[in-house]
């Protein structure tokens, strides 16, 4: 299969902490080819870039950015799930390729029998992937799969709209006079959204069964 990455737990921890040094990444309130610039020069950027040219990837460098915010997040959202056996043993494909598509999306998570397509859209960030769009995108790649994988696999679908975390000279957007960030809420409610996706049906016939004990 055709994607950027294709990870687990500790791979995604690998990548953010270590290849990419994105443990305190923020997301700065900055039009989008601003921010490009800023790290066009960077280590982490340089990464990023030849990987996907070295995968033959059509993508434009703004991209690049994105993908570094998402890395950043998801790798959040993860250390935010409490079932520490599901947190190692879900299946991450950043930029999966739909076959017989020419559509990429930004994440898979597969675990079982059940896949989560994960879009992300931006919000006040001068991105062109608004809401709509992405969950429009998400529910037409849920449409592309269900067409070519067993009617088994449960596919879902989640878009996370991602806010700015510091002004563009540095200043950090805490929520109501908190240690809190714009996004802190939003990913644990992803991590918990993980979580029951995953999780359900599990047990469902011996569950079903004991109703009638």
């Amino acid at each position: 299969m055709k994607c950027l990455y294709e990870l687990n737990y500790e791979l995604l921890e690998d990548l953010v902490k270590g290849k990419l040094n994105l443990e305190n990444w923020l997301i700065r309130n900055q039009d989008i080819r601003r921010r490009k610039d800023a790290i066009s020069y960077s280590d982490r950027y340089a990464i990023l870039k030849n990987r996907a040219s070295e995968l033959s990837f059509l993508f434009s460098e703004t991209e690049i950015v994105s993908w570094l915010d998402t890395l950043s997040i998801l790798w959040n959202v993860f250390n935010n799930i409490g079932d520490e056996y599901l947190r190692h043993n879900i299946h991450i494909f950043q930029e999966y390729c739909i076959p017989f598509s020419n559509k990429r999306a930004d994440y898979l998570l597969a675990y079982d029998n059940k896949i989560l397509i994960l879009e992300f859209s931006f919000s006040k960030l001068g991105y062109e992937f608004n809401y709509e769009t992405k969950l429009q995108q998400a529910i037409g790649y849920k449409e592309l799969l269900s067409n070519i994988l067993p009617h088994e696999v449960d596919i879902g679908t989640y878009t996370f709209l991602i806010e700015p975390e510091e002004s563009e000279y540095g200043k950090m957007y805490y929520v109501n006079d908190s240690n809190d960030l714009p996004n802190d809420w939003k990913m644990n409610s992803l991590a918990e959204y993980i979580e029951h996706f995953f999780k359900k049906n599990i047990n469902l016939a011996v569950e079903s069964l004991k109703k009638y004990d």
